[in-house]
């Protein structure tokens, strides 16, 4: 990771924290460009050749120079919404290194998706299918898709970010998936180009993946017996990162344990795509935050900072573990500490049980706070979203200002 201490004070690639947090205030989100170019460039160089390619899923995080960054590195991009759609165009990026996921995708974003002539559509349901195909049609346009299909694989994660299994909104299971390639198949104004799939997120180990691939494998002969042709495998994302000590595997080791299950199971002639967001981009981000109150007079003890759930809600959401330090590391007794934000909830909480010696006052910086943090932000209790800042060689860049308060109800309208 890009933190380090020098004389008890925490740098990240070689900047001090507490002088960012003087010069753009807390809470504020903190990015190392660094961490970036190295986790991209990992998974690239193990992973991708001429056919085989690396895709970032916008969703982890879609601030527009980081998605700049990858973009200039190379990478194609996975979206879920008109709006991350528009996202990546505004940086430039070619629509044809587009692919669009999702379970919900409107009649404007598919119009949209299309006419802009996009890689592809990954398609959920065969509902969705058919209002592409009539879509399609209307718009004179032969529409590029891929089918996602789901493996069955339990990636023993989360329950909540397990999207691979048949109890789950996504894709289409193993019993309806032929009825949904053959029609697809059939439609003249639909290209079936491929297979998608997405087993879950933050998985911890590389044995569902490669049974994923071997699944595909029997599902893709089996379109065949049925003369269904494809030449695109999407095997979405999920490779987890280190929160807590979790041993996960590296992207070097992910990107070659996928190329020798692709290859043991003869899948070597297929475009792949792999869509990857949190192992890019998690552990390079960082949240900074004051501690606003010292509370020791109940039955446990509370720092109270000025960071909450609207700017971090994994902890309330998913019980997920943050690393919480201090900026500026003291020989003073540590004491254990819920530390908790100022929204009006009891689940707003960003760490619990941490050992920690502070005062009032003082600075904490979170880590692991890359992907699904700032994506995942509210506005709840009208709090403000903070800045965000990355540093480039060796510099702090802000890569988006402070909201201000009449950016709060700059959209609403009074009667």
């Amino acid at each position: 990771m890009s933190i380090e201490y020098n004389n008890n004070e925490c740098f990240i690639d070689g900047v001090p924290v507490q002088k960012i947090a003087k010069d753009y205030g807390t809470p504020c989100f903190i990015y190392s460009s660094n961490e970036i170019y190295k986790n991209f460039n990992e998974i690239n160089e193990s992973f991708s050749n001429e056919k085989r390619k690396v895709f970032y899923s916008v969703k982890a995080n879609p601030n527009l120079s980081i998605l700049k960054l990858l973009a200039d590195m190379g990478a194609g991009f996975d979206i879920v919404s008109i709006g991350e759609l528009e996202r990546v165009i505004k940086i430039g990026v070619s629509p044809e290194k587009i692919i669009y996921s999702g379970v919900g995708k409107s009649e404007e974003e598919i119009i949209r998706s299309i006419e802009y002539g996009i890689y592809c559509l990954n398609v959920e349901s065969f509902s969705e299918l058919q209002r592409i195909a009539k879509i399609s049609e209307k718009l004179g346009k032969i529409t590029p898709v891929s089918i996602r299909v789901n493996p069955n694989i339990d990636p023993g994660s989360h329950e909540f970010i397990s999207t691979g299994l048949e109890s789950t909104k996504f894709g289409i299971n193993l019993k309806n998936m032929v009825k949904a390639f053959s029609f697809a198949n059939e439609q003249t104004f639909l290209n079936l180009i491929g297979i998608d799939y997405h087993i879950g997120s933050q998985i911890e180990s590389l044995e569902p993946f490669q049974e994923a691939i071997i699944s595909v494998k029997k599902i893709i002969n089996e379109l065949k017996k049925s003369g269904i042709k494809i030449d695109l495998i999407d095997m979405g994302g999920g490779l987890g990162i280190n929160y807590k000590n979790n041993k996960t595997p590296t992207l070097k080791q992910f990107g070659s344990i996928i190329n020798k299950t692709i290859s043991d199971n003869d899948l070597s002639s297929y475009n792949i795509i792999i869509e990857l967001g949190r192992s890019i981009v998690g552990n390079s981000g960082f949240i900074v935050t004051k501690a606003e109150y010292i509370k020791t007079d109940s039955e446990k003890n509370f720092v109270i900072v000025d960071a909450g759930m609207d700017n971090l809600i994994r902890p309330a959401l998913y019980g997920a573990w943050h690393d919480i330090q201090p900026v500026i590391r003291s020989k003073e007794k540590e004491i254990l500490y819920d530390v908790v934000g100022p929204v009006c909830e009891c689940t707003d909480f960003l760490g619990k049980d941490r050992l920690l010696s502070v005062n009032q006052g003082d600075l904490l910086i979170i880590s692991s706070c890359g992907a699904y943090a700032s994506s995942m932000e509210s506005n709840y209790n009208s709090r403000l979203r903070p800045p965000e800042i990355i540093i480039k060689n060796g510099k702090a860049f802000e890569i988006r200002k402070k909201e201000k308060i009449e950016d709060l109800f700059s959209r609403e309208i009074i009667l």
